[in-house]
């Protein structure tokens, strides 16, 4: 099997009564930490609290980029050991230039990734292995052979709205699923050491969880 990245993108969500990266100085951290960063399209307002939003910083192949109405800022690219590098910066930055309590004023952390697998045999035909006749029971009423067709894996008892969650998806890619599967995964966890941990084993942990499909 062969991993195809599409997109890693780490994430820190805030609960700081005010969003704590304001503009001019946040730009300008990022610049002395050697992103570019593109001019503003327009002029922006002046006053006490003077925020920029959307794609703010780009540093080899990572794009910064800023919620305030959400309280988030996030790093994203296609090559993982570069997306926690920059995500390492933004934490940086975070602490030493904003002086951000780590543990007061931030929420949870959050990984989502999108990842294409190329498979040696038919993902079609190990998920509907995988999955074995409980889908049966729905083929009087299509009248016709039925069989699940996406896999989803979650974190037994808890809620998507809890700080620590994981929803991993596993299908046949639409357009090529004969030969590939499309992966959507978010992982999410109010411990920073434990977001980076997984982003940094993410590939080796989603082909393991896709061998365990073919072992049926």
């Amino acid at each position: 099997m062969e991993i195809k990245p599409q997109k890693y993108r780490c994430a820190v969500v805030f609960r700081t009564l005010f969003f704590p990266f304001t503009y001019p100085e946040l730009i300008d951290s990022f610049k002395r930490r050697g992103y570019s960063v593109p001019p503003s399209p327009r002029p922006l307002p002046s006053g006490p609290r003077v925020y920029v939003g959307g794609h703010i910083a780009t540093k080899e192949g990572c794009s910064v980029e800023i919620k305030d109405e959400k309280q988030v800022i996030a790093s994203e690219g296609r090559q993982v050991e570069n997306v926690i590098k920059s995500f390492e910066d933004i934490m940086d930055i975070t602490k030493e230039d904003f002086q951000v309590d780590l543990d007061e004023d931030i929420y949870y952390f959050e990984l989502t990734s999108e990842l294409i697998v190329k498979s040696d045999e038919s993902p079609i035909k190990k998920i509907e292995r995988f999955m074995g006749d409980k889908y049966r029971v729905f083929d009087e009423i299509m009248g016709n052979e039925t069989s699940g067709f996406t896999i989803r894996i979650v974190p037994k008892g808890l809620i998507p709205s809890y700080k620590i969650w994981f929803d991993i998806t596993i299908e046949p890619r639409v357009t090529m699923a004969e030969r590939e599967y499309y992966v959507n995964i978010v992982y999410r966890d109010e411990n920073i050491d434990n977001v980076l941990a997984f982003t940094r084993e993410i590939d080796l942990k989603i082909l393991s969880l896709i061998s365990k499909i073919g072992e049926t």
